[in-house]
């Protein structure tokens, strides 16, 4: 690797350490929020802009462009600092934001998601690169513990504000609300942050690495989010999205490999902890989103919950995931990365075995304990996973590799929940063609127009004005509502199955994560001191010379 560029930055003293963590945090949880408070507000939105046909392209546009631009911004960071890309990611969020408020019409709300999710791309992974190269070992695990629980925070507040904007103010502000908050993080991000780029530092860009890298992800993503829905798996459209995305794949390792400096250094997965730690990502990812998204509807639609119950049910996951992301962090600076995130695992594949056996007659309070404790497994990996990557790498790439577990979660989210959808949505048509054949014979023609429409039913069930209006005109539906319910309960049971199976293959890649921060610590010489009191402020030095 050419010589390079080299910064210093000052390990802060307890004010300015403060002001970094406020600043951050800030600003990760205004992108975490951002997708559960747009939810939230997705039916008035409907109402307003219309367009439920593409409708879903709200939140896979923020997706997509958020899951390409991670690593771009991280490999940037490295190259021309951190400070300017969490800023410059922080002003295209807000830019976003602004425009999403002022949209006409559901086409132009797509396009400014898709801009604030280039925004998000570039504060995530960077806030958590800077933790990496700002902060004594000693802290780092803490601080990295804090902000993982973000996601888990994000998903408690989220729905709240959300709901609250909607109903007290106007569905664009739950764009608007960023403004402030952005501008909080900036400023005291200005104050607290100090960052010096020495000036022989290199500046080659990989260009065709970054447009190759983003063809094949765009491609290969929305070859997912599409199959299924808008066109068949088997369709010539899916066939030329993954064909295509494959072609493009194999042109980026090949220029990876020839690149003077690489967006995605592919030698980062010949070392063992991050290609297990990033398998172990992508993993937890489907796991992850799995639970997020299907366990609520479950709870309305299989289970006959309230809108209340399918909160609650997201805060007994999350806040169990909250502590153990902060346990984790704490744990990462003390033991072996290894025998953190295999427990981690093992709890989460626990809890996910335990959900293959709700019913739709199960009490609600053995639900929230099932999902409890596969939250606290999630959460003990969070914090882990980015210590072992970022302390497997050479300091120079910290900001490359910090996007690494990130991007592959979200790689792994968008992948899993493609394929996850699909196995529900066919158990649950073939379940449906098991009540129809229960039908009286002269009824069944008028019934199947009913019960031919998986989706219309879902949303039935899971609205209970919805549901009260239908039994009204059609009381004949009534005596089918528990068979219903129980049709679409059994079809999450085998999403929990393949998402069991996918937790045990995490378990498997978490037995190959090596080392511990105390060993690679004493490996680079850094000193573990530096608390929060600390008289001396230490210099913590990362530069891209080849070793």
């Amino acid at each position: 690797m050419n010589n390079p560029s080299s910064f210093a930055v000052q390990a802060p003293p307890r004010r300015t350490t403060i002001l970094i963590i406020v600043g951050l945090m800030t600003g990760l949880l205004l992108g975490a929020m951002d997708q559960t408070i747009v939810a939230t507000a997705g039916p008035t939105i409907i109402a307003d802009l219309g367009g439920l046909s593409v409708y879903a392209w709200v939140f896979s546009a923020y997706i997509l462009t958020q899951t390409v631009s991670m690593p771009i911004f991280g490999k940037l960071s490295d190259l021309y600092g951190r400070r300017r890309f969490f800023v410059l990611g922080l002003l295209i969020f807000m830019v976003g934001s602004i425009l999403s408020g002022l949209s006409q019409n559901i086409y132009q709300l797509i396009v400014f998601r898709a801009v604030q999710g280039i925004g998000s791309g570039a504060f995530f992974p960077v806030a958590i690169a800077v933790v990496g190269v700002v902060f004594p070992p000693s802290l780092r695990g803490r601080v990295q513990g804090i902000f993982a629980s973000v996601f888990g925070i994000s998903s408690v507040l989220g729905p709240s504000v959300g709901s609250y904007l909607v109903q007290a103010i106007d569905w664009r502000w739950v764009f608007y609300i960023n403004l402030p908050l952005g501008v909080v993080s900036l400023v005291i991000i200005r104050m607290g942050l100090k960052e010096n780029i020495a000036k022989d530092a290199a500046r080659t860009l990989d260009w065709l690495g970054i447009s190759t890298l983003t063809a094949w992800i765009v491609l290969l993503m929305v070859g997912f989010l599409n199959g299924g829905s808008t066109f068949s798996w088997y369709s010539w459209q899916e066939a030329v999205f993954f064909a295509s995305a494959a072609g493009l794949f194999g042109a980026f390792v090949i220029v990876e490999r020839r690149a003077v400096e690489p967006v995605i250094p592919l030698s980062l997965f010949r070392i063992r902890t991050v290609s297990s730690s990033s398998a172990v990502a992508f993993l937890r990812g489907v796991s992850f989103y799995a639970i997020i998204s299907y366990v609520p509807l479950l709870v309305q639609t299989g289970l006959g919950g309230s809108v209340n119950d399918g909160r609650n049910v997201v805060y007994a996951f999350t806040l169990p995931l909250i502590v153990g992301a902060i346990l984790g962090g704490q744990l990462g600076t003390r033991r072996e990365y290894r025998g953190i995130v295999v427990a981690g695992c093992a709890i989460m594949t626990a809890g996910i075995y335990l959900l293959t056996s709700i019913t739709s007659t199960s009490p609600l309070p053995d639900l929230f304990e099932k999902v409890a404790l596969a939250g606290f497994g999630i959460g003990l990996t969070f914090a882990t996973i980015v210590l072992a990557i970022q302390y497997s790498v050479d300091r120079s790439q910290i900001g490359v590799a910090s996007s690494l577990a990130q991007f592959m979660g979200n790689l792994g989210g968008t992948i899993g929940l493609a394929i996850l959808g699909t196995i529900q949505a066919n158990a649950f048509s073939g379940q449906l063609s098991k009540i129809l054949q229960l039908v009286p014979e002269q009824s069944r023609v008028q019934a199947s127009s009913f019960l031919s429409d998986p989706n219309l039913i879902g949303q039935i069930l899971a609205t209970p004005s919805a549901l009260a209006q239908v039994i009204k005109a059609r009381p004949e539906v009534a005596p089918f509502v528990p068979a219903l319910r129980d049709a679409f309960t059994q079809s999450v049971i085998p999403l929990f199955w393949a998402g069991f199976a996918v937790s045990v293959a995490t378990v498997v890649a978490a037995l190959f994560i090596t080392g511990s921060m105390k060993q690679q610590v004493a490996a680079r010489n850094e000193a573990p001191s530096g608390e929060w009191g600390a008289k001396k402020p230490q210099s913590t030095d990362f530069s891209t010379e080849s070793k």
